[in-house]
């Protein structure tokens, strides 16, 4: 989780700098802060579920749902703050950010391509290793 959120922040930064460069300074920063409108609920979602590891399966679903409103609301609350108080606010850029930060986790397969899953396993709890004399092959 906390992987997508970097990748969102990467993403809108080098957005943030190629728009800055050809742009200027009043474009990269209406970027900047559609991509934070989005990361920085994401980012508090991902700790909110970090920290709900190793509880009761049960409160998951409630956590998972609970924080999709909460990060929702915040996101329109930050827009709606930005609005309000940056005057030099450019809503093309700013929308652009928002959809670039968003959209940024679809890039995370390319990303994390060839690495398990974090806990991983095969079913019997050991975790999945590769069987050198047959690959694509798991040890029982």
């Amino acid at each position: 989780m906390f992987t997508a959120v970097g990748l969102q922040v990467v993403v809108v930064a080098v957005l943030a700098l190629v728009a800055g460069g050809v742009w200027g300074m009043e474009v990269a920063l209406s970027l900047v802060f559609g991509g934070a409108a989005a990361i920085v609920p994401n980012a508090l979602f991902a700790l909110r579920l970090a920290t709900n590891r190793g509880r009761s399966s049960e409160s998951y679903p409630v956590v998972f749902f609970l924080g999709e409103i909460v990060k929702i609301g915040l996101t329109v609350a930050l827009l709606v703050w930005a609005a309000t108080s940056l005057p030099q606010l450019q809503w093309p850029p700013l929308l652009a950010g928002l959809i670039a930060a968003l959209k940024a986790p679809f890039l995370l397969p390319l990303v994390v391509r060839g690495k398990p899953a974090e806990g991983a396993t095969d079913g019997s709890g050991k975790g999945q290793e590769s069987n050198p004399t047959q690959p694509g092959l798991n040890r029982q």
